[in-house]
């Protein structure tokens, strides 16, 4: 009988150098966000995410000062990012729509344009206002001081999962009719905490559980329900200023836009509704 030769397993990666892995990550993309890079902006709140969960699972004291302090610099980074960004998202959504490819619409791409333009001027001041020095300094002392084995680190993806399952229970439940948008972002929120837990449970055993995968997937729908939901916004907003100025043909362009906007979003959340795999993944974390 021919015998198979098995690739050998990875070797799990500790704690400290999981927690050093994510910070490298986020550093890395840290400049090119700096100078306005579009996939480095978006590069860069995600890895601000993902260190924010790495520190809660893999830091030897999660709630210590070090620690706690860096979690808020990185909140604040992923928001500073994000000012930008999400204009990005609406630019992209509005020139793939009918409305974006009516040439009659021209001036509310501009407008929108211009918004963007402005948010990425906000976004980089906000980046540059950050205290990065010390959150490096944090970051290194966390790596190095921890000693978090993975049965610890076993027990907290237990209790955050718990939480965050708890949360889209809550917001998804089928008791309400149709989930508000703040339903649905606190929904998507858990799911991309659950996510990056998953991922740093595969990362420590060396596996490919597909957890990762099956909570990424529903964080994507949600998102996209979210991005449709500020473009809304926006163009809800410039209506409403438009009209005051009596520049009607702005005002006329963005309710219509607004409008499509509107049943786009309407037929996405009855989508996600309607698809129990995707509302009720239950993967292992």
């Amino acid at each position: 009988m021919e015998l198979t030769e098995r690739a050998p397993r990875p070797a799990a990666p500790g704690a400290g150098r999981l927690l050093t892995r994510r910070t490298r990550e986020l550093f890395r993309v840290y400049p090119k966000a700096l100078v306005g890079e579009v996939e480095a902006v978006h590069d860069l709140r995600v890895a601000a995410r993902r260190l924010r969960t790495a520190l809660v699972l893999l830091a030897g004291k999660p709630d210590g000062r070090r620690a706690r302090r860096a979690g808020r610099t990185l909140h604040e980074l992923a928001a500073a990012a994000g000012r930008g960004r999400d204009l990005d998202v609406s630019l992209e959504i509005l020139e793939a729509s009918p409305a974006g490819a009516d040439p009659g619409n021209e001036k509310l791409r501009r407008a929108l344009s211009a918004s963007r333009s402005r948010a990425r001027v906000l976004s980089r001041e906000a980046l540059l206002d950050l205290e990065v020095a010390r959150l490096r300094r944090d970051l290194r002392a966390c790596a190095a001081s921890t000693t978090v084995d993975r049965e610890n680190v076993i027990g907290r993806v237990a209790a955050l999962r718990q939480r965050e399952e708890a949360t889209i229970d809550r917001e998804l439940s089928s008791k309400q009719r149709r989930p508000d948008a703040d339903a649905l972002h606190s929904a998507r929120r858990a799911a991309r905490r659950l996510r990056y837990a998953a991922e740093i449970v595969d990362l420590l055993d060396g596996t490919q559980s597909g957890a990762p995968d099956r909570w990424r997937k529903m964080q994507t729908r949600l998102g996209e329900i979210q991005d449709r939901r500020l473009l809304g916004v926006w163009l809800e907003t410039r209506a409403r200023r438009a009209a005051a100025r009596s520049d009607l043909s702005l005002a006329t362009a963005a309710s219509r836009a607004l409008a499509h906007v509107r049943r786009d979003t309407a037929r996405r959340i009855r989508d996600f509704l309607a698809d129990e795999a995707v509302a009720a993944p239950n993967p292992r974390a």
